[in-house]
C-alpha cells in the first residue's frame, strides 16, 4: 500500500475531510444542482481510512476503533461545513443563540450528522472479532461487497435522521433518465452506489477487480437511461394559486404572540395576495405552513361554521374558490396549556365557507416541535422553553378539491421520509392524485437549505409517481412533477403569487409503494446468487 496513505494525518484527517466536502457537493448549493459522482468519490476517500475486510481476510482489523472514529469525525466535519453551513444561521434565528455560540453548536452537529456511518463503524468493529471459515460464501469478494453494500443501505434507510440526504439521492440530477425510480426507489440507487464505492476501495487497496460490480453498475445506468420517466396523460385539472407572502420571522413571531398590528399586517398580506385577479377561475388557493397566526379550533369550526374566521370566508366567497391553509389547531384533549396543547395543522375550507377536513402533523421535528425523550418530555418542557411541544397527529387525512380530485398533504420535513409517504399512501382506499407539501423555510434564510429541501422532496414524486405542490412561506414554492421536471419556481425571500393549471391523472401504487425496501433485498439476493455462480466457475 502507498506509504502516503499510511500516514495517520493523511488517512484520518485530510482524506475524510475532503471526502465529506465531496459528499456534500452531490446536493444542491443554491442554483448549483450537485453532481452524482462527487458523493461516490467522497465515500471512497472516507472508506480508505477505515478497515473493510478484503481479499478473503476477515480477521480483526489492524486499525483501532479510535482511529476510525477520528476519520468519521473529519468526514462529518467536511460534510457539515459544506452541506449544512446553514445550521448556525438557523440556531440564531430559531433558537436565538448568538454568535459565536451558534457557530460552535453548528460544528457540534458534525457528531450526529451521519449516524448511519457511525453505526456502520461501530457494528463493523464488533463483528470483525468473529472468524469465518475459508470456505464460507463470505469469502467471495463480490458477495462480501454486496453484503456490506446492503448493510450500509439498510443503515442509511432506517437510521433516524433529521435531514436524510442519502447516497442515492444525487441521481435525481439526471432525471428523467432514472426510469427505475418508481420500481426500486432511492434505496437501490444507494445500494448500487455503495457497491461501486466498495469495489473501487478494494481495487485501490489490493489491485483486485470486482468485475461484476463495475459491469452491474454500468448496466444499471444504461437501463435507467433507456427508460426515461414520463408524465401520464392527465384525467383531471385544477386551477391552483400558491400564495408566498414572505412573512419574516420577526413579524411571524410577534403576530403569533398576539400583537394586533403585526396580526393585521399578516392578514392583509394574505388577503390581498389571495384575492388578486386571476386569468382563470381558481379551484384551490394554498397558503404555507402555520400561515394563520391565531389558534384555531377545528372541532368547533366543523360543528359551528360561524366560528370560522372571517378572512377565510371572505376569500372563498370573493374568489369562489376553496382555501387550503397551514395553521395551529387546539388539542382539546390536552392536559396542559403549555405542553402538546396544539397541533401543527392544515385546514381545508370549502367554497361553501365550511371546514371540509384537517390534517395534524404526525412526524414532528426533534428539538423544534418536540423532544425525543418520551415520558420525560413534559417535565423537560418546563426548563427547555424554545421548543413548540406540538401534539402529534394520528390520522392519515384524505382531501378532495371542489372538482373531486383526491389529494393528501405533508407538512415540512415529513416529505423527506420515504417510508412515511409510503405508509400514508398505503393506508388509503383511494389513491390521491397529488400531494400538497406546506412548509416554512424562513428559519434558514437565503441559504442552500430550501434548495436541498426541495431536491430531497422531489424523490417522493419519482418513487410514487405523484406530483407535489410545494407551498412555502419565503420560498422555494413550485410544483414537482413525477418525471423529475419542475414548474416555474418562486425566488427566495420575495412576495409572490403563482397560478397554475395542475393537471393530474388517476394513479395506481408503484412497485416501490407496494413492496418498499424488499425490492432492494431481492435484488441483493439475485446478485449474490450470480456472484456464487461466477465463483464456482472460476474455481
Amino acid at each position: 500500500m502507498n506509504k502516503t496513505l499510511n500516514h495517520p494525518k493523511i488517512f484520518n484527517i485530510i482524506l475524510p475531510l475532503i471526502g465529506g466536502i465531496l459528499y456534500a457537493a452531490g446536493f444542491p448549493m443554491g442554483e448549483f444542482k450537485g453532481l452524482i459522482i462527487t458523493p461516490i468519490i467522497g465515500l471512497v476517500l472516507f472508506f480508505l481510512c477505515i478497515d473493510i475486510p478484503h481479499s478473503g481476510d476477515l480477521k480483526e482489523e489492524a486499525r483501532p476503533l479510535g482511529s476510525e472514529l477520528i476519520a468519521l469525525l473529519f468526514f462529518s466535519i467536511g460534510y457539515c461545513l459544506m452541506g449544512y453551513y446553514w445550521i448556525p444561521y438557523t440556531l440564531k434565528e430559531f433558537g436565538q443563540i448568538p454568535f459565536p455560540f451558534n457557530q460552535v453548536m453548528g460544528l457540534l452537529f458534525s457528531l450526529i450528522i451521519t449516524p448511519q456511518f457511525l453505526l456502520f463503524v461501530l457494528i463493523k468493529k464488533g463483528i470483525s472479532k468473529f472468524r469465518f471459515k475459508s470456505h464460507s460464501s463470505l469469502q467471495s469478494r463480490t458477495n462480501r461487497h454486496l453484503l456490506f453494500a446492503l448493510f450500509l443501505t439498510v443503515l442509511e434507510y432506517y437510521t433516524p435522521q433529521q435531514f436524510p440526504a442519502h447516497l442515492g439521492h444525487p441521481w435525481l440530477t439526471i432525471a428523467p433518465y432514472i426510469g427505475l425510480a418508481p420500481i426500486v426507489g432511492a434505496p437501490l440507487f444507494s445500494f448500487m452506489s455503495f457497491w461501486l464505492v466498495l469495489a473501487i476501495v478494494e481495487y485501490i487497496k489490493t489491485r483486485t477487480l470486482d468485475k461484476l460490480a463495475f459491469i452491474s453498475f454500468a448496466i444499471f445506468m444504461v437501463v435507467n437511461i433507456s427508460l426515461p420517466l414520463k408524465r401520464e396523460i392527465p384525467t383531471s385539472s385544477n386551477n391552483i394559486r400558491l400564495v408566498q407572502a414572505n412573512i419574516g420571522n420577526f413579524m411571524k413571531i410577534q403576530s403569533e404572540k398576539g400583537s394586533l398590528s403585526f396580526m393585521q399586517d399578516v392578514y392583509s398580506k394574505y388577503y390581498n395576495l389571495s384575492t388578486k385577479p386571476s386569468e382563470a377561475p381558481l379551484d384551490l388557493i394554498i397558503w404555507p405552513e402555520t400561515a394563520y397566526p391565531n389558534l384555531l379550533n377545528s372541532e368547533l369550526m366543523k360543528t359551528h361554521p360561524s366560528s370560522i374566521p372571517s378572512i377565510f370566508k371572505n376569500i372563498v366567497r370573493e374568489m369562489n374558490s376553496e382555501l387550503f391553509v397551514g395553521g395551529y389547531d387546539r388539542n382539546t384533549k390536552a392536559k396542559s396549556r403549555h405542553f402538546q396543547s396544539e397541533y401543527n395543522t392544515t385546514f381545508h375550507f370549502s367554497e361553501g365557507e365550511k371546514l371540509k377536513a384537517v390534517y395534524h402533523k404526525m412526524k414532528l421535528i426533534p428539538f423544534g416541535e418536540g423532544l425525543p425523550f418520551g415520558p420525560l418530555n413534559e417535565f423537560l418542557s418546563g426548563f427547555i422553553t424554545n421548543v413548540s411541544y406540538f401534539a402529534a397527529g394520528s390520522d392519515y387525512s384524505f382531501f378532495k378539491t371542489k372538482n373531486g380530485t383526491p389529494f393528501i398533504t405533508h407538512i415540512c420535513y415529513e416529505i423527506l421520509f420515504s417510508w412515511f409517504t409510503r405508509d400514508y399512501l398505503n393506508s388509503l382506499e383511494t389513491q390521491p392524485e397529488f400531494i400538497i407539501n406546506l412548509t416554512n423555510d424562513s428559519w434558514y434564510g437565503d441559504t442552500s437549505e430550501p434548495y436541498q429541501h426541495l431536491y430531497l422532496a422531489h424523490w417522493r414524486a419519482l418513487e410514487y409517481q405523484i406530483p407535489i405542490v410545494r407551498m412555502t412561506n419565503t420560498g422555494i414554492s413550485s410544483i414537482l412533477f413525477e418525471d423529475g421536471s419542475e414548474s416555474k419556481r418562486s425566488a427566495i425571500g420575495v412576495e409572490e403569487v403563482m397560478d397554475f393549471k395542475l393537471e393530474t391523472s388517476k394513479r395506481n401504487p408503484t412497485p416501490f409503494q407496494r413492496f418498499g425496501f424488499l425490492i432492494t433485498v431481492l435484488i441483493w439476493f439475485l446478485f449474490t446468487l450470480i456472484g456464487l455462480i461466477l465463483k464456482k466457475r472460476t474455481n
